[in-house]
Formats: C-alpha cells, structure tokens, sequence
C-alpha cells in the first residue's frame, strides 16, 4: 500500500511539472523551442512510466497487456517511459542550456552597454546644466553692469528731448527722439533678460496679495496709452465686471497684460481698436486683449510661448522685441495658477489673447 501512495505522489509531482512547464513557456524561449518541447516531452515520458509503475500493483489489469504486471508493460515502464523520458531530458537540455546562456550573455552585453550610454548621458547632462549656469551667470552679469549706465543715458537723453536744458534743432530733437526710442529697446531688452534668468533659476519674487482686475485693467490702459497712440491704434475697455478679486502680484500682472497689448499694438493696422475685457467665468477671472491683427499662422502657434519666439525674425523686421515677452507672460501666470492663450477671432481678422486667473475666496 505504501508503494502506490509514493507512486501515485511522484506521479502527480510530475504531472504538476509537466503542466508548469508547458504553461510557463508558452509565449517564451521562441528561439529555443525545441529543446524545451523535448524536455516537456521527456517529463511527459517520466509521468507516462509512473503511472505504469502504479499498475504493476493491480493484477486484474494484466488482460490488457499495456497495463498491470505484465512484460509489454515492464517493457513500456523501463524503456519508453523511464529511459526514453531521461534521453529527451538530456537531449533537450544540451539544445536549450547553450541558447540560453547565449541570451544571458547578450543580455549581460546589452547591460554593459546601456550602462556606458547611461554614463555618457550623466555626463553630458553634467556639461549641459554647467554650460547652463555659465549662461545664466553671464546674462545676469551683463545685464546687470548694462542696466546702470543704460538707465544714466536714458534719462539725459528724455532730459534733452523734453528742451529743459536748452533748445534743440528740430534735427537734433529728431536724432535724439530715435536715441531715446533705441534706449527704450535696450532697456526692455535687458528686462526680459534679466525676468527669463530669474524665472529659470525660480528666484523672481512675487508680492501675492489682493488684486481687483478691473482697476488693474484701467491702470494698465493708462501706462499702455501713448504706446497706443505712437501706433495709431485705440484702446477700449470692454470690463464687464464692477470689480473681480484675485490674489497675485499687482506689478507682474500689469506687466502680462502691458505684454499683450503692446503685442496688439505693434501687430494692429494703424485706425483699428484693440479691446480690453475683464470677466468673470465661474471660479476664474477672464482677462482678454482683442486685436484687429492679421492673425498667427497655423505652423507657428504650437511654439507661440517658447522662448525667443517671433513670428517676424529677420533682421528687418518692422516690430521689434526680444521673443521673450510671452514666455515670461506665460510664466507669471501659471505661477498664479491660471492659464494663459488665445484664440482666432470669429468676427473678423485678428486674435484674442487671455488669461485666467482664479477667483479669490
């Protein structure tokens, strides 16, 4: 009794080896399928000689010849299950073992490599953050040491052109007039330079506090006005609101929408109107600056708040700017949690700029 318990055990031990391999591998060893079919195949064997073993116990099996204790079925137990399972083990583990320490191999080859390449990454990524900060260091430096004798030429020259110290030639007042403009350039220049460097290293600082949008609005038009009027272009307040709260920084904010009305401003046709609304939409406070402009390009609005991005490039362009403008825009808002874009007017040429901001509670 106790041999047909071990023999039953064994055989279910196998059949549980044969079912794991066959499952296991289904999807696997593709390239080494035939060494692992006869090492199935050979386990199979193995099961098939055990559960003969087990009939050797059973006598009144012997009329079936394959099975009981019979010599067809000694013959199939010792040779075809036992010795033949062993041979196609054997067989299929010398064409399986060397594919696959082949593949271990390469696998091993393939780390190596990618660890080299990862190396390399490391480093290059170590190069590029130092070129980084050198460009950073250096335009922040540059800027700097401009910025004070920038700002001591700009005011003798507005000195100049305003005739206190003394009266000008009307081609004097008019070469000073374009040094006083040219100086203007450079000092925006230098700004955004100075803003895109701090907003990168994340040290522009921000005074949060109430804001109401709508008197922000009227006290933009103002300072925007005689840039306004040196394009030829009007400007008209379209708030809707009393008064909309939100909690940021006055003077960042002043200078997003500055941004997109001296946008709107250089792009416009000379007698056209730019207008400037302020809504409320739900929990967000909806700022928009819409212009009578020719529109953006289709290709180009993918990469409209990218860094020095300018739909005009070339050297002769007739706007100027420094393709700096939205993108520190762009910034600003988004650390006011707000989103900042724009759409195509449906009611003829030109874009509408906005941005959202959320509602203070």
């Amino acid at each position: 009794m106790t041999d047909i318990i071990l023999e039953t055990i064994r055989a279910f031990v196998l059949l549980g080896i044969v079912i794991f391999l066959w499952k296991s591998g289904r999807k696997r060893f593709l390239h080494f399928r035939t060494g692992w079919n006869l090492i199935i195949a050979g386990f199979g064997l193995l099961l098939f000689g055990s559960v003969l073993d087990i009939s050797d116990n059973f006598e009144q099996l012997n009329p079936f010849i394959v099975v009981g204790d019979t010599e067809v079925e000694a013959f199939l137990e010792k040779f075809v299950g036992f010795l033949g399972g062993f041979v196609l083990l054997a067989v299929g583990l010398v064409m399986w073992i060397p594919g696959v320490q082949g593949l271990s191999d390469l696998v091993e080859t393939r780390t190596q490599d990618l660890q080299l390449t990862n190396q390399k990454l490391h480093a290059e990524i170590a190069e590029r953050n130092r070129v980084e900060k050198i460009k950073h260091d250096f335009i922040a430096t540059v800027s700097h040491e401009l910025r004070t004798p920038l700002t001591s030429i700009k005011g003798t020259l507005s000195l100049l052109c305003s005739g206190t110290v003394c009266a000008l030639p009307d081609e004097a007042r008019s070469m000073l007039d374009i040094a006083e403009n040219n100086s203007d350039r450079l000092m925006s220049l230098i700004n955004d330079l100075l803003d895109i460097e701090k907003i990168e290293s994340g040290k522009m600082d921000f005074c949060m506090q109430p804001v109401d949008m709508v008197e922000l609005t009227n006290e933009t038009l103002e300072i925007n006005q005689g840039y306004a009027d040196r394009h030829g272009v009007t400007l008209v307040n379209n708030a809707v609101e009393a008064e909309a709260w939100t909690e940021g920084d006055k003077d960042r904010l002043i200078q997003v929408l500055s941004n997109l009305l001296s946008n709107a401003a250089k792009f416009s046709p000379p007698g056209s109107q730019i207008e400037l609304s302020v809504a409320r939409d739900n929990a967000d406070i909806r700022a928009s600056v819409k212009d009578q402009g020719p529109g953006i390009p289709q290709d180009f609005r993918s990469r409209l708040f990218e860094k020095f991005t300018q739909l005009d490039s070339a050297d002769n362009r007739k706007t100027g700017g420094t393709g700096l403008g939205l993108s520190i825009a762009k910034a600003i808002v988004d650390y006011h949690g707000g989103t900042i874009g724009f759409t195509p007017n449906t009611d003829g040429p030109g874009t509408t700029f906005f941005f959202t901001l959320p509602v203070l509670r």
